[in-house]
C-alpha cells in the first residue's frame, strides 16, 4: 500500500496561517487593557471653580484617551491634560480608554470666590493705646457666631467676645489675632503700638522746713540682748506660688499640616504597594502619627503603620478613600479605604 506525501506547498500554507493567527493573538493579548484595572486621577489644590484641575492616567497598555468633563466643553484626548471649570457645582467626569474602557467619576467644585463674599473679620481697636489702661477691641463681621482672641502677650486665647476688653502689661508692638466660628483659614490680624506708662515729675520734697520732735542723736535701740524675730521662723514654712508658665499665643502656635488631596493620597498608597514609597513618607500629613485608625474594606480596622504593611508588594486596585481631616491644623485624623488586590489573574478584597 503506497502512502500518499503531502504536498509541501500545503504545509508551508497552513504554517503561514498558523503563524499569522498566533502574532495575532499576541498583537491582542498585549494590546488588551484591564478595564477592571484603570487607574486615572483627577488632582486639584482646593477643588474650586476658574482651578486649573489636572487629569492624569496611568494604565496599563492604554493607547488612546477621551475625556469628558461633563460641563459641555469639548472632549481631549491627550494622556495628561488640565481643565479649568468657570462655575461651581457638580459635574461627571467620563473617561474613555481604546474606545473600550469608560469610566466616571463625581467631581464637586465649591466656589473660589465664596471666602472673599463672607469676608475676612475687621478688628477695630483704640488709636491710643498705654500700658495698664484698659483697651477696648471690636469686631466686624456679619458671619461670627464665636470669638478667639489673642493679644500677642503669650497668653493664648482669653477672651471670647466681639468687644473685649483687655489690659496690657507691656509696651511695644502687639499683633492682635481673631479667629471666627473657628475658621482658621481667615485669621485677621492688626499690629498695634503700646506706650509705656508715663510718670509725671514731681517736686522734690523740701526738707529744710521739716522740724524734728527731738534730734536724731536722741534716738537709740533698747538695751538688752539681741533677739530674733518670731517672723523669721514663720516665713519659712509660707508657701511659695510656683512661677506660672507663659504659653505663646495658641493661634500662632498651631502647626498646620500639608495640603493633600484623596486622589493624591492614592497616588502614594500605589506607590508604597510598588515600593516606591514607606509609611515614613506620610509623617507630615499625618502629623508625626502613624498610628491613625483605618477602616479597610468596610470590615477591617488597622493602623496606617499596619495598612502600608499589608499593601506593600501587592498589586492593589483602589476603588475609594476618604480622609478625616482635623478642621483646625489639616492633619489627618483617620481613614476609610476600599481596595482590591490581584491574584491569580482575579482581583478579590484583601
Amino acid at each position: 500500500m503506497k502512502i500518499k506525501k503531502i504536498d509541501n506547498r500545503i504545509v508551508l500554507f497552513f504554517s503561514i496561517i498558523l503563524l499569522i493567527a498566533i502574532v495575532s493573538f499576541l498583537i491582542q493579548f498585549f494590546k488588551h487593557v484591564d478595564c477592571d484595572d484603570v487607574k486615572y486621577y483627577i488632582l486639584s489644590d482646593h477643588s474650586q471653580s476658574e482651578e486649573p484641575i489636572e487629569f492624569y492616567d496611568r494604565t496599563h497598555n492604554a493607547k488612546s484617551w477621551k475625556w469628558d468633563f461633563g460641563d459641555g466643553s469639548t472632549a481631549d484626548i491627550r494622556r495628561h491634560t488640565f481643565h479649568t471649570y468657570k462655575n461651581p457645582g457638580k459635574y461627571i467626569v467620563t473617561l474613555t480608554i481604546n474606545g473600550e474602557c469608560t469610566h466616571t467619576r463625581e467631581l464637586v467644585l465649591t466656589d473660589k470666590y465664596l471666602l472673599d463674599k463672607l469676608g475676612t473679620p475687621q478688628i477695630i481697636a483704640s488709636k491710643t493705646i498705654t500700658v495698664g489702661q484698659p483697651t477696648y477691641f471690636s469686631s466686624i463681621s456679619s458671619e461670627a457666631k464665636t470669638w478667639e482672641w489673642g493679644f500677642g502677650e503669650g497668653r493664648g486665647v482669653i477672651e471670647n467676645s466681639s468687644n473685649p476688653v483687655y489690659t496690657f502689661s507691656t509696651p511695644g508692638e502687639k499683633t492682635i489675632t481673631l479667629v471666627i466660628n473657628g475658621d482658621f483659614s481667615r485669621v485677621a490680624k492688626k499690629v498695634i503700638y503700646v506706650h509705656p506708662r508715663v510718670i509725671k515729675k514731681t517736686n522734690p520734697l523740701d526738707v529744710t522746713s521739716y522740724v524734728y520732735e527731738k534730734n536724731a542723736e536722741s534716738f537709740s535701740l533698747p538695751r538688752g540682748s539681741v533677739k530674733k524675730d518670731p517672723l523669721e521662723d514663720m516665713l519659712q514654712y509660707v508657701p511659695v506660688a510656683p512661677r506660672a508658665k507663659t504659653q505663646k499665643d495658641s493661634i500662632e502656635n498651631i502647626k498646620k499640616a500639608p495640603k493633600i488631596s484623596e486622589d493624591q493620597f492614592e497616588i502614594l498608597l500605589n506607590k508604597v504597594a510598588e515600593g516606591s514609597k514607606v509609611k515614613d513618607d506620610f509623617t507630615d500629613f499625618l502629623c508625626d502619627d502613624l498610628e491613625v485608625p483605618v477602616v479597610k474594606n468596610d470590615k477591617d480596622l488597622l493602623t496606617f503603620a499596619q495598612l502600608c504593611s499589608g499593601i506593600k508588594g501587592k498589586k492593589i486596585k483602589i476603588e475609594s478613600i476618604r480622609l478625616n481631616k482635623d478642621k483646625t491644623n489639616n492633619c489627618i485624623k483617620g481613614m476609610s479605604i476600599n481596595y482590591k488586590v490581584k491574584k491569580y489573574m482575579i482581583w478579590v478584597k484583601d
